[in-house]
């Protein structure tokens, strides 16, 4: 699977920094955060740092240009429908993530992938709420996430092959920390 657009639910530190090198790569990101506000907040924070990369010769002005024209702020969680993967990077709450997960199910198409950027809480205990089980996983990346080149990919015990193959060919793509 190719993914194009993805959506990004949490806007803090964590959140941009995977939007950052998302959208960087190439994806359209879709930006969502329940508390108002705060995925505007999180996109003028991630203005500056990029606008600081163009200034230090680190990204051209097209490049520049390109990324911020990547990343869309959503006033609704509906407005995920659509996107190839679901990136979760909320705060680390076993219930509140399931809430989530189960929402997002009813939102996106049953081939999209779901994925927390969870570091302590286990992906079959996320999972284990939701009917589609497979298509969720761990994608835990570490802070700061443009500088910490790795991510770990975690199969939930219901998690399907392919999605893992799919997220290990993402990290691949974005040089996250995939040997040859």
């Amino acid at each position: 699977m190719t993914i194009q657009k993805m959506a990004l639910i949490g806007t803090g530190v964590m959140g941009m920094g995977i939007a950052q090198i998302a959208a960087q790569a190439g994806v359209e990101v879709r930006l969502f955060d329940a508390k108002p506000g705060a995925a505007e907040q999180g996109l003028e924070k991630l203005k500056v740092t990029l606008h600081k990369l163009a200034a230090k010769g680190k990204l051209t002005e097209q490049q520049l240009v390109d990324t911020l024209a990547r990343l869309i702020i959503l006033e609704s969680i509906e407005e995920v429908a659509g996107v190839d993967l679901v990136v979760e990077a909320i705060i680390e709450n076993l219930e509140i993530k399931q809430t989530l997960f189960k929402q997002l199910e009813r939102i996106v198409a049953e081939e999209t992938i779901l994925v927390s950027n969870t570091s302590s809480l286990s992906v079959t205990s996320i999972a284990s709420a939701c009917q589609h089980q497979g298509r969720i996983a761990g994608f835990h990346f570490f802070n700061p996430v443009p500088l910490m080149k790795i991510v770990e990919v975690i199969a939930g015990l219901a998690t399907d092959e392919q999605v893992v193959v799919d997220l290990l060919d993402l990290a691949t793509a974005w040089d996250f920390g995939c040997p040859d």
